[in-house]
């Protein structure tokens, strides 16, 4: 079997610091989300395990049945709340990065440089002028 071929990309990509502190942000809204959704569904599972969701017709699981989806639902809840607490840590970072980002504007002073004068070449000599009479 050939190794594959990888193309030599040269992507141009440019993105701002602002722009980047907004697409991680967008990103964790779009994980909190799908955690959401997650939730959603295990707590489903559940309501189908104990016939209340439309869909399970009213019937009722068995005992051990309730209590294996009650176990796993668990697990995923745990899971999520992991999930959660390191995208609030992240978050969190990124905040921070935001406010360091905003820029502190002093007035920009010019270094004193001491003024140049043009030598001179020739003697000037002031013009004449005639005496008011």
């Amino acid at each position: 079997m050939s190794m594959p071929n990888i193309p030599n990309l040269n992507p141009q990509i440019s993105v701002s610091r602002d722009d980047a502190v907004n697409i991680i942000l967008s990103s964790i809204g779009m994980e909190e989300l799908s955690l959401a959704h997650i939730l959603n569904a295990e707590a489903e599972k559940i309501q189908f395990a104990l016939g209340t969701l439309e869909t399970a017709g009213g019937q009722a699981s068995s005992m051990n049945d309730i209590l294996e989806t009650n176990k796993l639902a668990s697990k995923m809840v745990r899971n999520v709340i992991k999930n959660q607490m390191l995208l609030s840590m992240k978050m969190e970072d990124t905040v921070d990065l935001a406010e360091q980002a905003q820029p502190v504007t002093e007035p920009v002073t010019p270094p004193v440089t001491e003024p140049v004068v043009p030598p001179v070449t020739e003697s000037v000599t002031p013009p004449v002028t005639e005496p008011i009479a």
